[in-house]
């Protein structure tokens, strides 16, 4: 029995004792949350210095961000979606970025041999960009813009300069679903986004077929699946090299005939017309093209129509071709262009692009230029480009252009206006070159 009091007596102890620490544990646990919760309220309170007013998170990450207001480019000059880093401003953490702004840039470097007029050498020419992209989405819809800064030169090209130059310069504003307008210095509306000159000619050398210059420009674009179209007002053409004028009577010594010098004047008052009419899906690409503009140099209003196809034939290939047909305008000269202000010309070009692996493609074309006094340009051209990286890349190729009756002007014995013969040269390029991406 005294075993037993002992033994309840000691366990009454012992409850006792463990209730009193449990009550001072409770006591310290209690403190610390009052503590904790003194120091959230004092983070809360504190204002958020590091964002933007209306904003809960800033974000930087690795390639670019999702731009579908930057309108189509030549596949040589397209930024890779996996090259530059964005960075990307949201409301909440699981919402889709309100604004983004990608960067990123390119150095092409080229070992280039010309054989051209009984003159060869060999020379490196280089070529450093720039790239930003930005858009913002605001109460009436999107609004973005696009640069691109450039310096160049070398080889056959000239020194290289180290003045930079804003290569292209646009914004666009989204302000319908299918609705998007443009405006800046971007490459002509009525370019042939199919052909030689627009899917390939990666490489630093001369292109061939019908080209495209960039312009300035007013474009409104609507796009609902496959479909799209757009039309623009645009500068001009400008006189650039001769533009000759032989007068009423459209002979050499009439009387009437002139010579409009380089760049001395734009051939309109009022701006040019350009559209374009194009079906695109992953397998086939179709596109009508459309150019018109007043010439106040001229007898007759300049024009171009033009179309052409690209298909996917596999994964493997694709076949492209594109042909423009106009009169007075130069928006697609390339090896030749219009000497007198109402020259008629055509031109085509051709080209199949060949993923040979993962990480190697080939490109093969032709492309031929046919203007009634300038003469002709017949091109031939390729190249084999690697990616052993996405931001590096090597590649190795020529183009070889064979000119036929080629014009310039000048004048005869009695000192009137005339065609010359300029010369009947061909010309070889081969070149090797690296381009490096950052960052």
């Amino acid at each position: 029995m005294n075993m037993l009091k002992w033994a309840l007596m000691g366990s009454a102890a012992l409850a006792v004792t463990a209730t009193a620490a449990r009550a001072d544990d409770l006591s310290a646990l209690k403190a610390q949350i009052e503590t904790l919760q003194s120091r959230v309220t004092q983070l809360e309170a504190q204002p958020q210095a590091s964002m933007p007013s209306g904003y809960s998170l800033l974000s930087i990450r690795d390639g670019q961000g999702n731009f579908q207001g930057v309108l189509p480019e030549r596949a040589a000059d397209r930024v890779r979606e996996e090259s530059g880093f964005t960075l990307s401003v949201v409301p909440t953490a699981d919402a889709a970025p309100a604004a983004e702004v990608s960067v990123s840039g390119e150095i092409r470097t080229a070992l280039i041999y010309t054989d051209y007029e009984n003159d060869d050498n060999a020379d490196i020419n280089v070529r450093g960009r720039i790239f930003i992209k930005g858009k913002a989405d605001t109460a009436v819809g999107e609004v973005g813009g696009y640069f691109r800064l450039q310096a160049n030169g070398g080889g056959d090209f000239g020194d290289y300069s180290e003045n930079t130059k804003m290569n292209k310069a646009y914004g666009w504003w989204k302000f319908a679903p299918e609705w998007e307008l443009m405006a800046g210095y971007n490459d002509n509306t009525a370019a042939l986004q199919v052909g030689w000159d627009w899917l390939a000619a990666t490489g630093p050398v001369a292109s061939f077929g019908p080209s495209n210059p960039a312009n300035e420009q007013m474009r409104l674009t609507y796009s609902s699946g496959p479909l799209s179209f757009a039309i623009a007002v645009e500068d001009p053409d400008s006189a650039t090299g001769y533009a000759v004028n032989f007068g009423a009577d459209k002979a050499a010594g009439g009387g009437d005939d002139f010579v409009v010098e380089a760049d001395a004047a734009d051939r309109s008052d009022i701006p040019a017309v350009q559209g374009y009419l194009m079906y695109s899906s992953d397998a086939f690409t179709g596109q009508i093209v459309a150019l018109y503009q007043d010439d106040t140099l001229g007898d007759d209003a300049d024009w171009a129509i033009g179309g052409g196809a690209t298909v996917g034939l596999g994964e493997m290939f694709q076949l492209t071709v594109g042909a423009v047909y106009g009169e007075g305008t130069n928006s697609y000269a390339n090896n030749l262009g219009p000497l007198t202000v109402d020259e008629e010309f055509w031109g085509a070009s051709a080209g199949i692009l060949a993923n040979l692996s993962e990480d190697t493609r080939l490109e093969l074309g032709v492309g031929y230029e046919d203007y009634d006094n300038a003469g002709t340009a017949l091109g031939f051209g390729g190249g084999v480009y690697w990616d052993p990286v996405s931001q590096v890349t090597l590649g190795v190729g020529a183009t070889y252009i064979d000119y036929g009756d080629r014009q310039d002007v000048g004048t005869d014995g009695l000192g009137n206006l005339a065609f010359v013969d300029d010369s009947n040269e061909d010309s070889l390029q081969v070149f090797f070159g690296t381009w490096l991406r950052f960052p």
